[in-house]
């Protein structure tokens, strides 16, 4: 039994039927991803329900941890989905997100659960009885916050579980890996061009100019570009100029394919943190573009994998120049023997 500051008691042993609530973006899932397996690891029998955005259904469709999911968008939408989780009767009720919400502030308010934790926030006061002092954000990645969380809740950490994971499906790598056939023989180099918001975005005149610069670096080398659909037309424009073989053409374009093309990647480079999480999880080496602030560099690097960093000088990863990751480039392939 553990007590913490505000006197709530946990019996692990009584907890069968928990609600892990991560109402965010894909790599705000994938990095709460080992809190699964540590639950499930310690607690075979466990029941874990997750609530979380529609558009993160790929992302867990073959995590086989989750017994129940609940999709809702932060709407009226997410007041009808109340009644479904209320009826649940929760054991125990985590929350993640470690800003204070009114999201978050209306859930532990109204799900019902023994226990209710989440980080000890003014707007929580009267909705939570299990209060989790928060690490600060610019000296701490998000993994190890949500770590330092369940270390608070009193359960012992393993270490080799403390990494993003990704389940896969067998017939997604597999149609990833029958279409990469043609380039087996080399080195494949992700680029992923996407970005979840526009100071994210490297411009088209970079990385033609920096994968001009691979190429002549190294011939065993295979550029495979990867974006979202609605950036084909700059993976197009970058294909042509450098007579690169379009994959992926609007054939496989989920983030479960996705995902798959980065798994078989000898080295990803990317300004999008999603992939840097799923890159994470599969062990891939990576090079990630960050805008300037410095709790989010800080907070959403590569984990436990070799990797380099760049921090742009301003909050647009654009000034970001290509002497400095072609430069990170050649370090990181020669640490991890691809030179």
């Amino acid at each position: 039994m553990i007590i913490n500051s505000s006197n709530t008691m946990i019996d692990f042993q009584k907890i069968s039927k928990i609600l892990i609530v991560r109402l965010g973006k894909i790599g705000d899932l994938v990095v709460t991803s080992f809190v699964f397996e540590i639950f499930k690891n310690k607690f075979p029998k466990i029941e874990i329900h997750l609530l979380t955005l529609p558009s993160n259904k790929e992302v867990i469709k073959y995590n086989p941890n989750l017994t129940k999911v609940f999709y809702s968008k932060k709407n009226l939408s997410l007041y009808f989905k109340l009644f479904s989780i209320r009826k649940e009767k929760y054991d125990m009720m985590l929350d993640f997100n470690d800003n204070p919400s009114s999201t978050s502030a209306m859930l532990f308010r109204y799900a019902k659960a023994r226990i209710k934790a989440g980080y000890d926030f003014t707007k929580y006061n009267r909705v939570i009885n299990f209060k989790i002092k928060p690490l600060r954000k610019e000296n701490t990645h998000i993994i190890e916050r949500m770590k330092n969380f369940l270390m608070q809740l009193g359960l012992h950490v393993e270490e080799n579980l403390i990494k993003p994971f990704f389940y896969l499906g067998s017939d997604v790598l597999a149609e990833v890996r029958t279409e990469l056939m043609p380039a087996e023989n080399q080195h494949l180099i992700m680029i992923n061009l996407s970005a979840g918001a526009k100071i994210r975005y490297w411009s088209d005149e970079k990385w033609i100019s920096l994968i001009s610069l691979i190429q002549a670096n190294n011939n065993n080398f295979s550029i495979i570009l990867l974006s979202t659909e609605e950036d084909f037309i700059h993976k197009e424009k970058i294909a042509t100029t450098l007579k690169l073989k379009i994959y992926n053409q609007g054939m496989f374009t989920s983030i479960q394919h996705f995902a798959a093309y980065i798994q078989c990647a000898k080295l990803l480079i990317t300004p999008d943190t999603s992939a840097v999480h799923i890159a994470s999880a599969f062990g891939i080496p990576t090079i990630a573009l960050f805008p300037n602030p410095e709790w989010n560099f800080v907070s959403w690097q590569p984990y436990r994998v070799a990797n380099r960093v760049i921090k742009s000088s301003t909050e647009n990863v654009n000034d970001i120049s290509v002497e400095e990751v072609f430069s990170k480039f050649k370090s990181l392939i020669n640490e991890i023997g691809l030179a």
